[in-house]
């Protein structure tokens, strides 16, 4: 057995569990709906072109619901819990997706549209300031939410680590992906205070925060990294000799 096999994460929950069966046949449920609020089938060739340019919002809201799928199911095969608060956690987060999954396909939209300078439409208008920033205070509450339910997943199976029984490398991955959500969620408030305080277009920098969650999040994972290198040298050499 090579290192880096032993010292993966136990995956204790490798069938699906009836919570994360659900969570996925929500999350499907969430994208058929995306689909559907496309619109109509084109009637003429012009038509087809211009739903042709709501491809790429489509498929980048598509991709964030994914990864948000991806990420609990994830939590659930490596935990396996199925009890009360995991289902209220889990129950949570799918109704986090399901009411903004309208809102998200929009700032996608919104962001296809200011970097293509109008090329790809949006569909939605604004007439007024209030309405702009009501949009992003909205994205950002949304999206607030969602980092601190995942923060709330993995805080609660690390209270449970006695009971799953986590050797210390997967209690430090663990905390590793507390950590990224509460980077993410930082990065959340910062969007929130932008939305609420700025005036005029400076509250579309509420949306380009969002930005920064990739250096962020790749600096943490590289540093979490590299202290788990140690980690795991410092636990092979305190093992006992054959």
């Amino acid at each position: 057995m090579t290192e880096g096999k032993r010292y993966s994460f136990t995956m204790r929950g490798e069938n699906m569990t009836r919570i994360e069966t659900f969570v996925a046949a929500s999350f499907a449920f969430a994208i058929t709906m995306m689909v559907i609020s496309l619109g109509t089938i084109p009637a003429s060739i012009t038509e087809f072109v211009e739903a042709t340019k709501q491809i790429p919002a489509f498929v980048a809201s598509c991709a964030l619901i994914i990864w948000i799928w991806h990420t609990h199911a994830k939590w659930s095969r490596r935990y396996g819990l199925e009890d009360g608060l995991s289902i209220f956690l889990s129950s949570s987060l799918i109704l986090l997706v399901l009411i903004y999954i309208y809102p998200l396909r929009l700032m996608m939209q919104g962001l296809f549209q200011t970097i293509s300078n109008g090329y790809f439409p949006m569909q939605l208008t604004f007439t007024s300031e209030w309405e702009f920033r009501f949009m992003f205070t909205f994205y950002a509450l949304g999206f607030l939410l969602l980092c601190l339910n995942f923060v709330a997943l993995y805080f609660y199976a690390l209270s449970q680590k006695k009971t799953l029984m986590l050797t210390a490398h997967e209690e430090f991955d663990t905390q590793s992906e507390i950590y990224l959500w509460l980077v993410a969620a930082c990065v959340c408030l910062i969007s929130l205070s932008i939305s609420l305080t700025a005036q005029g277009n400076l509250i579309s920098y509420s949306g380009y925060i969002f930005f920064a969650l990739f250096p962020l999040l790749t600096g943490l994972g590289f540093y979490r990294g590299s202290l788990r290198k140690i980690l795991i040298k410092t636990i092979v050499l305190n093992e006992p000799q054959a």
